[in-house]
Parts: structure tokens; sequence; C-alpha cells
């Protein structure tokens, strides 16, 4: 017999310890994960996980630096896992030293920062304090085009540097196919003092070959270095695609569990965050996680609605429900989402705040594959970091998707 405080206790009220509860919680920070109650370690231990990526890809850590990662293995590092579109850099190198810029005025090779993102690059200073500094690589771009272009940057304090949109204003100026960029600046600070730094454009009727830096002899003279020299098309700057001699290239990554029992009601929660652009950026095609019936038909699915957080559901190809917490997120923010999907009652709940609730449609049925970062045909890559998942089974109270937001 039970003589305990405990045991007495459950003896007096009948009590019964419950159970695991049904489902998966996944918590990508630090690899450790729960199926139907019973713990896991590691992304591979998880019964029908799949993941495919071309090329060599790169996860930030939280210390600001960058891991390496070979094809087809995950982009997990300390902040989760790593999910981003297939992007190529269409800059010839990514660090280049003085001599192998296309085009150069006042321009070093130097030593790196201490504890770079990155090791073993080189990196570049301009010395403006005569004349104008320039660097630049020549690409051919497409006119009337929208490109990204990103720079890391090295300040002497840390402090962050700025970007002018004129030739007398910043620290230095962007320029892409020979004009400067004068659009809003999107940064990011990572380890060694150095800032990621980047801004989005359209080109001209007919650009230049010139793309990359320059600095004004109007413009401050702080003692900055550079690297890290990334351009791509379209608005969203992503991770490290080290290019040395020539255009590279990374794949989109997809993760996916597949070795799921089919699912009607469900409640699917996630913690993410964008990155290299706000939710603003790539409207409707970023998506945190998606849970489907093995096709788009059918799907319950978190991410970038139109500009907006949050989350929809389809049946038969049909919308049955699109539920969003109005505010754009920043770049880096972290997002908290929360569904639920059942029929004729289908709500959200986005960083401890509700939605409004859809009490009609068809809940999917028949739900059995997950993907992780992305949307249900392996496209529409979140373009950041998913931290934390929960799947359940069961349609959860408004209670519980705050709880799950916040």
């Amino acid at each position: 017999m039970d003589l305990t405080p405990g045991g007495l206790a459950l003896r007096q009220t009948g009590g019964v310890l419950p159970g695991p509860e049904a489902g998966i919680e996944l918590n990508l920070a630090t690899d450790s994960h729960v199926w139907d109650g019973i713990p896991l370690a590691g992304l591979t231990a998880l019964p029908g996980w799949t993941y495919s990526r071309s090329g060599t890809g790169w996860g930030r850590r939280l210390d600001g630096s960058y891991q390496s990662f070979a094809a087809d293995v995950p982009r997990r590092t300390d902040m989760g896992l790593w999910s981003e579109p297939a992007s190529t850099n269409l800059f010839s190198r990514f660090a280049p030293s003085q001599a192998q810029l296309g085009s150069n005025a006042n321009v070093s090779t130097v030593t790196q920062p201490g504890e770079p993102p990155i090791g073993g690059l080189s990196w570049l200073a301009l010395n403006n304090t005569a004349s104008a500094a320039y660097a630049y690589q020549l690409v051919t771009l497409a006119p009337t085009a929208t490109y990204t272009m990103q720079v890391w940057v090295e300040t002497p304090d840390g402090s962050p540097p700025v970007v002018g949109a004129t030739s007398a204003t910043g620290d230095f100026c962007l320029l892409l196919g020979g004009a400067i960029l004068t659009g809003a600046v999107g940064m990011e600070a990572l380890s060694g003092k150095v800032w990621r730094v980047w801004t989005t454009a359209v080109t001209g009727a007919s650009p230049s070959a010139s793309s990359g830096l320059i600095r004004y002899a109007g413009q401050a003279t702080r003692a900055l270095k550079f690297a890290g020299f990334q351009l791509e098309a379209g608005a969203l700057a992503t991770s490290p695609i080290i290019s040395a001699g020539s255009t590279a290239s990374r794949g989109a990554d997809v993760a996916r569990l597949t070795d799921l029992v089919a699912m009607g009601e469900v409640t699917l929660a996630t913690d993410f965050a964008l990155y290299g652009g706000g939710s603003g950026a790539l409207a409707s095609t970023r998506r945190a996680t998606c849970l489907d019936n093995g096709t788009s038909a059918n799907r319950a699915e978190i991410g970038n609605l139109d500009g907006a957080i949050g989350g929809r559901v389809l049946t038969g190809g049909v919308e049955q429900a699109r539920c969003v917490v109005a505010g754009l997120a920043a770049s880096g923010a972290m997002q908290g989402v929360a569904l639920r999907a059942s029929t004729d009652d289908f709500r959200l709940a986005r960083n401890g705040s509700l939605s409004a609730a859809d009490m009609s449609g068809s809940a999917p049925g028949g739900l059995v594959r997950l993907t992780l970062g992305a949307a249900s045909d392996g496209t529409g890559q979140l373009g950041g970091c998913l931290k934390h998942l929960v799947l359940r089974p069961v349609a959860k109270p408004d209670a519980a998707l705050l709880s799950l937001s916040s």
C-alpha cells in the first residue's frame, strides 16, 4: 500500500496518473524530441524522417558564427533547424581579396576580425581619406529585375554600420548595377563585431556590370572591414553561399516526417523566426510547417500569408479557413503560432493573441505527412529558423492555443 502523501492523495481523489499525450513535440534547438510520450534523441531517430538539400549549407549559431553542413545534412544548430529556398550567389567571390576584385580603388586586403562568423576568409578595407574608395565585382544583371545584396561589415566598437543613401551620408554605399541603393536596410549582428547588412532593389533599364561597395570622400572614415559579398535574385537575403571564383548555388531544404497515423482534427504549433527579410518579403510563399495527406489538396499550414503571420486549412483543394493575427514580423523576431483545425471550428494564436474564430468549413482528413520549414509540395521554404514544433491529433481549446503560442 502506498502511504506517501502523493499516494494518499491519489487514493482519496480516485485519481489516476495521466498517460503520455499522443502526438509529436520537436525541440529542434536541443535535438531532443518526444513521439507519443517516448523520448527520442536526434532527428534521424524520428520515424519516417527524410531530408534533402543539394550543395553545402551554413546555419547560424546563437553566438553569431556559422556552421557548415554537407549536402543532404540538416542545418540544425543551437538556434534550431534552418530552412531556405534554393539560391545562387551571383558574385563570383564571397570574400575577395583586393587583387580578386573586378574593379577597385583605395582598397586593401586586411586581417580578419577576431572571432569572425566564418574563419579563413579574406577581408577588405576602404580608404577614402583623399578620394572615393570602391570595391566592385563585375556581374551581368537583368534590367528591371529584383535583387538582394548583402555584405558583412566589422565596426571597431561593434556598433551598427550606417549604409548611406547618398554620397554624403553614412559609412559607405551599396551599389547595384552602377546605382546607389537607397531602400530600406536590413541588419543582423553576427560574431566578432560583424554585422550582416542587406537591401533589396530593382535594377534600371540598362544596369552596368559594377556592383559592390563605394565610400565617397564625403562619407565617414571609420576603420571598417568588409567580406561576405552575396547577390541573389529576388527579395530575400539568405545564409552564406561561398563562391570562390564563379557563381555558387545551394539547393532548397526539404525536411519531412512521413510515418504518421492518419489524422483529421489537429492542433499544430510552432516557434520560428524569419531571417533576411521580414514577413512583408516574399509574401504568401514562406511556410514554417505543413501537415498534409501526401498531396497539396488536404493540408493545415502555418507561415507568412500575404504579409501576415497565420495559418490556413484546405480540404479537397478548397480553402476552409484562413486565420491570422495582424502585424508584420521583423526579421529575426521569434514567432509563436498555434493553429486549431476542426470541422466548423478553426482558430489561431500568435504570440499570445487569438485570431478571430472561424466557425464554418470542413477539417481535412488523412493527414499523414509533416513538412518542416516548407509547404506541402516541398517549396515555399521558411527562409529562417524553426525552433520548436508540437503536433496533437486533437483540437485544443483556446487556452491551450494561447499557451502554445506564448
